[in-house]
């Protein structure tokens, strides 16, 4: 839009210097430009063919302007989404920090909160901060102990 723009009016510019510029007055003229006679054209004509040029400048005018406007619309919304972008960015990078934070937290909790297995009679699955006795998980299952040996029955 901008080309077509500037093209209107530097050729309505032109068209209008050369109908000033050979326009002598009278009924009828001749028309000449670039050393050639172009047209007859009468005063009513030459006002109109003015008209003409006028309203082209104009168009072109008014398209010049229109590109510049929507050029500096579209730059300032791309101004707005690079900043939208960096804010998203920092909130993104103070989150990621926060939970890195939060797991190192919860890591140095979770060192700390095993329990510590001493003294005689401790079993995997002991509550030491009670003292009561918790049953054993599956996982923390201990080997059973008997007397019997292979080959011999439980009720002997």
């Amino acid at each position: 839009m901008l080309i077509l723009g500037l093209l209107l009016v530097v050729v309505s510019g032109a068209a209008a210097a050369v109908l000033i510029a050979y326009n002598s007055g009278g009924a009828a003229e001749t028309v000449s430009a670039f050393g050639r006679d172009l047209t007859d054209v009468t005063l009513m004509q030459a006002f109109v063919a003015g008209i003409v040029v006028a309203l082209a400048f104009l168009l072109g005018l008014w398209l010049v302007v229109s590109a510049g406007r929507r050029g500096r619309e579209q730059r300032t919304r791309y101004r707005e989404a690079r900043r939208e972008a960096k804010v998203a960015a920092k909130e993104r990078d103070e989150l990621a920090d926060r939970i890195r934070k939060d797991e190192e937290h919860r890591s140095d909790q979770e060192t700390v909160a095993l329990p510590v297995i001493s003294g005689k009679g401790a079993q995997a699955g002991d509550s030491t901060e009670t003292g009561r006795h918790t049953q054993p998980t599956d996982r923390h299952q201990q080997p059973v102990i008997t007397n019997i040996h292979e080959g011999q029955a439980p009720t002997k």
